[in-house]
């Protein structure tokens, strides 16, 4: 990491603490309302939290306009760190305010990721995307490994029964993502200055796009459409299987720990050929085809495994991918903002439109067969992104050949 510039490392360091803090409670969340509710009620509280976060993160581009993107980050972790505190005020009666909830994870979300990308696209270096974006997968991964396995163990030590509606272990481990949020906020500090981004929503509508952005943006779809549903579902689904929060947490542990390495090996191997890029796509599809065969403990540790090892190669690619795109439209960067409102909403829509698939889904039937079920559409779209990735590669190769002959 010493190759990175202070910036990018601390950018890393921010996304890093953000996964982890964060990372300490997400999966936790869902089984707590899937506890008190059912199934149907946990995709519900994800449609209104998503729908919220596409929202506010739109609205972020007019935002950013008037208030600096570090003070903006700031608002948005402390508006997370009340979430939490909210959780552990409510507790069992959460899921009766389970729509103002959402808006505040929403709002966090939103702002934080809105003024976070454009730091990240500003400070980061053109020439070395996937070695910025390897080394970013490797430390999430790694605070990613390790922040459930510390969340499911204060809830186990703590205890989980129930009194009167209240569980300890739960409560507990909200309260200390409030405190270690507000930590973070002072930890952020000053981001470097930078310009107000030249940004009005016509831009949407009036800006032409290029093939290569495009490609992009159907990657971006159908990861909308996999990524954050899947991630509920699956929650769910360990919790069924394992029984035990612990052991929750320890799965997600033994995933993002094989992510940790892989990060930093699939940048130098994406650097050389980005057709590696194959075997985190192909890797991610037969994870998910096998969990859905086998819905067992041996097929989650079979997924567990798989998908941990391969999933940083397509991951960081697409990331690069994404840069790569908006670094080959010649303008100053404050002229680009459209780009990263434009790709974060053609991720977010299919993000609330899996959702609300799945709710409706949900509806009839026995609701944990449906879920099991839903598992087999899995395997088609990460195969189905390796597909696009391979369409931009070419186009990309081709565009260097004219740009040589050009010279």
């Amino acid at each position: 990491m010493a190759s990175l510039s202070r910036d990018e490392r601390h950018l890393i360091t921010i996304e890093g603490l953000d996964y982890f803090v964060n990372g300490l409670a997400s999966v936790f969340v869902t089984i707590f309302i899937f506890a008190h509710s059912d199934l149907r009620t946990t995709v519900l509280f994800s449609l209104w939290s998503f729908v919220s976060l596409l929202v506010f993160i739109v609205a972020a581009a007019w935002v950013l306009r008037r208030v600096s993107s570090g003070l903006l980050m700031k608002i948005s972790i402390v508006c997370g760190a009340v979430f939490y505190l909210l959780l552990f005020y409510l507790q069992g009666n959460a899921i009766h305010y389970l729509f103002p909830l959402a808006i505040f994870s929403g709002f966090g979300g939103g702002m934080f990721w809105a003024s976070f990308n454009l730091n990240q696209y500003i400070l980061t270096n053109e020439v070395g995307r996937e070695q910025y974006f390897g080394w970013a997968m490797s430390v999430i991964n790694f605070l990613s490994a390790i922040a459930p396995f510390i969340g499911g163990s204060i809830i186990t030590l703590a205890g989980t029964t129930l009194y009167f509606g209240v569980s300890p272990g739960y409560a507990l481990l909200f309260f200390i993502v409030f405190i270690l949020l507000l930590c973070m906020v002072l930890f952020i500090g000053k981001l470097p200055s930078h310009e107000i981004p030249q940004f009005s929503y016509r831009d949407l509508f009036r800006k032409s796009r290029t093939r290569t952005w495009n490609l992009v943006l159907g990657q971006q779809m159908l990861l909308g459409l996999y990524d954050v549903a899947f991630g509920t579902i699956s929650g769910v689904l360990f919790y069924l299987i394992l029984r035990q929060e612990f052991w929750v947490g320890a799965a997600q542990a033994i995933s993002y720990l094989l992510g940790t390495v892989t990060g930093v090996v699939s940048a130098k191997f994406l650097r050389k050929d980005p057709r590696w890029f194959w075997l985190g796509s192909l890797g991610l599809a037969a994870g998910n085809l096998v969990f859905a065969v086998m819905q067992n403990t041996t097929g989650l540790w079979i997924f567990v495994i798989v998908t941990g090892i391969t999933g940083p190669f397509i991951n960081t690619w697409l990331s690069t991918v994404s840069f790569q795109a908006i670094d080959a439209v010649k303008d100053h960067w404050r002229d680009k903002y459209h780009f990263l409102v434009e790709r974060d909403i053609v991720l977010g829509v299919p993000r609330v439109i899996s959702y609300i698939v799945l709710y409706m889904l949900l509806a009839h039937g026995d609701q944990v067969t449906l879920a099991r079920e839903w598992l087999y559409i899995a395997p088609v779209l990460p195969f189905t992104i390796g597909v696009l990735l391979h369409m931009s590669h070419i186009n990309s190769s081709k565009a260097k050949v004219v740009s040589t002959i050009h010279e």
